[in-house]
């Protein structure tokens, strides 16, 4: 009687060892899957969805670079060396994209950014955008983030990327 009681106290103390250290990874988990959803950037109220014809250029927006509102025909992912239209910009957020636009950029900004692109092109926009009021901006559905070219952190820009594609009406990006 006295081995199968000691058999059970054992049992008992490695399934309570268990439990505890199952408890501790769990928390540990728990408490970085909170840390990689903090919010980045800055919440935009969104705007209407309406789809609009290509003609119709001139919209107002309420954020600069537009995060959502009335658009135009979505475009391939990739790096454009050159400005796309807002509208067309637009779509591609509400298709779940992030579109990152620059202005005033040095060379290694850019191909920075290109290789971002490249990397990211299932996903991502990178175009020039003379209207900008930062040098650089991360935009998605109903959010942005603004920084100059000094402080371009490009694993902030993949964490922006990973936490904010497909967080729109119409999650289409890869």
């Amino acid at each position: 009687m006295k081995k199968k009681n000691k058999n059970n106290n054992k049992s008992l103390l490695i399934l309570t060892l268990l439990v505890i250290i199952g408890l501790s990874w769990y928390s540990f988990v728990a408490s970085d899957a909170q840390n990689n959803t903090e919010e980045m950037g800055q919440a935009i109220p969104i705007q209407n969805r309406d789809h609009i014809s290509e003609s119709e250029t001139a919209q107002v927006y309420n954020s600069n670079p537009p995060t959502s509102g009335p658009h135009a025909g979505a475009i391939k992912g990739g790096f454009y060396d050159g400005e796309i239209e807002d509208i067309n910009g637009v779509h591609n957020l509400e298709h779940g994209f992030i579109w990152i636009t620059y202005r005033n950029v040095s060379t290694e900004t850019k191909a920075r950014l290109k290789k971002i692109a490249k990397r990211y092109s299932g996903r991502v926009v990178v175009s020039e955008r003379r209207a900008n009021d930062a040098q650089i901006t991360l935009a998605s559905w109903g959010r942005f983030d603004k920084m100059s070219q000094e402080v371009l952190d490009e694993d902030y820009v993949i964490r922006f990327i990973d936490q904010y594609t497909n967080k729109s009406p119409e999650k289409f990006a890869k």
